[in-house]
């Protein structure tokens, strides 16, 4: 007899509605999946499949959905919440993902099984558990403005690390140590993986924190890949942590949040160096000037 303990829900969006869907069901859904349809009638659209570990509660789902067509002016899509079989199916969308290359980066799954090109700085992510594979935007924004960076930082620390892709680039690229810190314990765990599997846990430091808890000094280059509010409140404590002329990496908010996001860093001091929109989604390089 099948057992089911996981659902999922599909629906059509315009392209512009796909970005406030995603973030609406980041923290609901175990995996968002977004494909355009390329053929027939619905030529054009994108169907977004969100997939659940157990059965969601159809009314939080009814209004994270009712959020997110508010926020992209269009009507709440109707959407059905239907049984899937018991499989780690989380797992298997990473395993169908292909290989990325962004500037000089190249991220891959173990399930990949062509050599690496030679002439980039190979990182190899099973997410699984873990926000963090390279495909998402903001991940994507990341990565360019580590391919970007006009100085070397020599402290390093990744907050929100999720599976530890930031962190180890960094590591990989300067051949130096880095910090990273998560509230979750399943990312602390991912991360650590990931790091052993990329001949790098002598260089990269994982352990839980929440936000800035639990982490002392002050670091050179700050990597924050996590949500528009909890930047904006941690504003403070990313600039405590800040040397000056340290620059942050910020991203995980739609460019509509973008201005409120730079607002908060820019009312306390610090200043836009350059920034990054993909696909609805923004990365912002802020850096501490001389007080």
């Amino acid at each position: 007899m099948t057992r089911y303990i996981n659902y999922e829900t599909k629906f059509l969006l315009p392209q512009k509605a796909v970005p406030f869907f995603e973030a609406a069901l980041e923290e609901m859904a175990a995996a968002v999946l977004t494909v355009m349809i390329e053929k027939g009638a619905q030529k054009g659209l994108w169907e977004l499949q969100a997939i659940f570990e157990g059965k969601p509660d159809e009314k939080v789902l009814q209004n994270c959905l009712k959020t997110a067509a508010e926020s992209a002016h269009i009507a709440v899509p109707s959407f059905n919440i239907t049984p899937m079989p018991n499989k780690n199916w989380l797992q298997e969308c990473y395993q169908s993902f292909q290989p990325i290359t962004i500037g000089k980066y190249y991220i891959y799954g173990s399930h990949v099984t062509d050599q690496p090109p030679v002439d980039k700085i190979a990182l190899k992510i099973d997410a699984a558990t873990a926000f963090g594979t390279g495909e998402h935007q903001t991940t994507h924004g990341c990565l360019e403005a580590l391919n970007d960076l006009d100085f070397q930082p020599k402290n390093v620390i990744d907050i929100g690390c999720g599976s530890g892709i930031l962190a180890m680039a960094y590591a990989k690229t300067y051949h130096q140590p880095v910090d990273a810190v998560d509230i979750d314990p399943e990312s602390v765990r991912m991360a650590l993986k990931n790091a052993e599997t990329n001949g790098l846990s002598q260089l990269v430091h994982v352990w839980e924190s929440t936000g800035y808890s639990a982490v002392s000094g002050q670091y050179d280059l700050i990597l924050c890949n996590i949500l528009a509010r909890p930047l904006i409140e941690m504003a403070p404590d990313l600039k405590a942590h800040l040397t000056t002329g340290g620059q942050a990496v910020l991203s995980g908010f739609l460019t509509r949040q973008e201005r409120w996001v730079l607002k908060a860093h820019t009312d306390i001091g610090l200043h836009l160096v350059r920034r990054y929109r993909i696909n609805g989604w923004s990365t912002l390089v802020v850096q501490k000037g001389e007080e």
